[in-house]
């Protein structure tokens, strides 16, 4: 295993990076990737009237199968596929996962109880665990540091273009459902109509999983140390080793993105309910207009993000991720609060897609900066350890947090509306705050970070 990771690793100044074309082209097909998992992970959420009809399903039986099937899953197995990113080929271990949780989806159609459900969904979850870490390290090998943001930008993309997709389509897919109650699938036969869903989905995923073979597996670039001993035997206690040594900003830059997590996964699990309650729009027209809000926001936050921060690095401003993140929340801030407060349904949604613009590009800020000042044998852990910590405590407080905020301080159909105003007025200040705490701290790891590596 190590002479596999030895013959990838570079030596400083040795091999250039991939022609350009070749490095887009394999962010794109990675960014292909992720929207097929944000897809996989969110379509159960658009049937849950007939699983629960058909199965005898709980509220909270479906919020396990939603939330803590797929979370601890998720963060455990995200956990180990970090090890697998820093010893062996990235691309084989995306194959199996994209494999997993395709076929994990295609399982969920043929449950028959909430455990058959239970574990189709821990299936999914594995699998999707394996992207984020790997994907991340390729693409740090694949692009000069200078134009890695912009890079990390186009691979988010993927997320957003996928809940975009599963909110613009959900509405049309739960009609479709509520008026056929069986399908007729090649080879499967008759089915019921959410069973074949997951069967229409889930089986071309596994399909695209041969996609990953047709993009280069990337030399590693920026270890510390060439050889055997730059593996660490124990990865995670040597990051948390490599943490402390860089306290300011790993601490700084873990709160001020957490904060903003917050913000973003819990006002996702709230949007469409705060539409349908506030303006009394019908499912389908909240899933056409807010899913078109929140791809096109996203894409276009993402796009002026990325390339505008990486010319900021060139530049010689090596704190720019940060710096540019801390500036969204704080101009997002006043924007999110009128927008949330507004009675108007169009204001709350283009003022919705203005925040989204500013917020979406957490992932490639968050990942870019990571990856820049962490050695390359501990990116994949890096990566899957700020995962763990921000989706514990950012996606699973967030929606908790808003829910609260509008049961105990507002009332009336625009209650949750109100909460996510309440919410987004302490955690996008202070998350601004500690990122702008962090920049010094940023400068201070990059310069050790170029050291290692200046091909």
């Amino acid at each position: 295993m190590s002479q596999v990771v030895e013959s990838m690793a570079v030596p400083v100044g040795v091999a250039p990076y991939p022609a350009r074309a070749v490095a887009w082209y394999a962010t794109v097909m990675l960014a292909v990737l992720y929207w097929l998992a944000v897809l996989d992970r969110f379509i159960i959420s658009l049937l849950v009237a007939p699983i629960k009809k058909d199965l005898g399903l709980t509220d909270v039986q479906f919020g396990l199968l939603q939330g803590g099937a797929f979370a601890l899953t998720f963060a455990i197995f995200g956990l180990l596929a970090g090890v697998l990113a820093d010893r062996v080929s990235r691309r084989w271990v995306i194959f199996a996962g994209v494999f997993i949780w395709s076929l994990a989806t295609s399982v969920c159609g043929l449950a028959q109880s909430f455990w058959h459900l239970m574990l189709a969904r821990v299936g999914v979850g594995a699998g999707e665990a394996t992207l984020n870490p790997c994907a991340t390290s390729m693409l740090t090998d694949l692009f000069p540091r200078e134009r890695l943001t912009a890079a990390m930008a186009v691979y988010a993309m993927g997320s957003t273009v996928g809940m975009g997709t599963a909110l613009m389509f959900g509405g049309w897919i739960v009609e479709a459902v509520s008026h056929e109650e069986t399908l007729v699938l090649p080879l499967l036969g008759t089915l019921a109509s959410w069973k074949a869903v997951f069967f229409i989905v889930g089986v071309p995923g596994a399909l695209l999983s041969l996609l990953i073979f047709t993009l280069p597996e990337p030399l590693r670039r920026g270890q510390r140390a060439a050889g055997t001993e730059s593996q660490p035997r124990r990865p995670y206690r040597e990051l948390l080793r490599f943490i402390g040594t860089r306290r300011r900003f790993f601490s700084c830059h873990y709160a001020g993105f957490t904060f903003a997590a917050v913000i973003i996964s819990g006002g996702g699990a709230w949007y469409p309910v705060h539409m349908t309650r506030a303006f009394g729009w019908s499912p389908s027209r909240v899933g056409f207009v807010l899913g078109l809000a929140i791809a096109g926001a996203g894409v276009t936050g993402k796009l002026i993000c990325g390339n505008l921060v990486d010319a900021m690095h060139r530049r010689g401003l090596r704190d720019a991720q940060l710096r540019w993140y801390a500036v969204c929340l704080a101009v997002g801030t006043p924007i999110g609060i009128v927008a949330m407060t507004s009675g108007n349904p169009w204001v709350f949604t283009f003022g919705l897609a203005a925040f989204l613009m500013l917020l979406s590009p957490l992932p490639a800020c968050a990942s870019a900066s990571l990856n820049l000042v962490t050695p390359n044998e501990l990116r994949g852990v890096g990566i899957a350890f700020f995962g763990t910590v921000g989706g514990i405590l950012g996606a699973a407080s967030g929606p908790v947090l808003i829910a609260a905020a509008a049961e105990r301080m507002f009332s009336g159909p625009s209650a949750i509306g109100h909460g996510m105003a309440a919410v987004t007025a302490v955690c996008c200040p202070i998350g601004a705050a500690c990122l702008a705490l962090g920049l010094r701290a940023m400068r201070e790891a990059m310069l050790e970070a170029e050291n290692w590596n200046k091909a």
